[in-house]
């Protein structure tokens, strides 16, 4: 309970019973506010993440065909050496 609010709510001359239900009504507000803003950021979060992987798998295929080109490119300088 906020009890810094609750407080003032008492020197406002608020019941107990009334300042609490305040308290309470204004904690439960927050923490669906909160939570609402969270799921916005965790849905922008789980795009960034499958961009990220998309990148990975990306790299990956890169990768392989670059290391292909290097076999390719060390195969042909051989032959041209036996050629010659």
């Amino acid at each position: 309970m906020n009890v810094i609010l609750f407080r003032a709510l008492k020197n406002a001359n608020v019941s107990d019973d009334d300042a609490e239900r305040v308290v309470n009504a204004l904690e439960r507000h927050i923490d669906l506010a909160v939570g609402d803003a969270n799921k916005a950021l965790e849905g922008k979060l789980d795009g960034v993440k499958a961009s990220i992987d998309g990148l990975k798998f990306y790299l990956q295929i890169m990768t392989g065909v670059v290391a292909t080109c290097a076999v390719i490119g060390t195969a042909l300088t051989a032959y041209s050496q036996l050629l010659k």
